[in-house]
């Protein structure tokens, strides 16, 4: 027999890229719940880029946390703000060309394309252990790529980076790899 709790399913959850970590919360009714993915690792898993790290979940009763919880590439939107500078020793050249079309200009188009938002799912959460009351099974984690500080602003640029090198129209191994690096040197400093 299933609870209420237990019926109810998250499907997505809203973040911000802060520093390192993607920050967010979770509404229950009249309570909010602070959550923070805190990624350590960013590799190619079968064709997707897939970080691993763990989330966190604080409320009035503390934080809980899950250690690791995978974050597979869904899919990503562009962004229609100046693209993120490249950080020493990167260029404007590796964040590609995002092609351009008829269709109305709600990405960054051209020769500066980058990653505005990025779409993960995360592996199975258990709800009950972090204090959610829903079930976590398969949640999407929204990411909003909007940096206001420099390592968020670098992890932007690797991450634009990283996801054209892998899915763009040309795949570039070289560059996905290199991008991979750096963004494993942002996570782990």
């Amino acid at each position: 027999m299933f609870t209420q709790a237990q019926k109810r399913k998250l499907h997505s959850v809203h973040s911000l890229l802060i520093g390192r970590e993607f920050s967010g919360e979770i509404e229950a009714g009249r309570t909010k719940l602070k959550f923070v993915y805190s990624p350590s690792v960013a590799t190619l898993a079968n064709g997707r880029i897939e970080l691993t790290g763990s989330f966190s979940v604080k409320s009035a009763a503390g934080v809980k946390k899950a250690a690791h919880v995978k974050a597979t590439l869904l899919s990503t939107q562009g962004g229609i703000q100046s693209a993120p500078p490249p950080p020493a020793g990167a260029t404007d050249s590796m964040l590609g060309a995002v092609h351009s079309s008829v269709l109305p200009a709600t990405d960054a188009t051209g020769s500066r394309g980058y990653a505005g938002v990025i779409y993960f799912k995360l592996s199975a959460l258990n709800g009950a252990k972090l204090g959610v009351p829903f079930d976590l099974s398969a949640v999407q984690l929204n990411v909003r790529l909007n940096p206001i500080d420099e390592t968020a602003r670098t992890l932007q640029f690797w991450f634009s980076v990283a996801v054209n090198a892998v899915h763009g129209k040309e795949p570039n191994r070289n560059l996905a790899s290199q991008s991979l690096d750096e963004i494993n040197k942002l996570l782990s400093a």
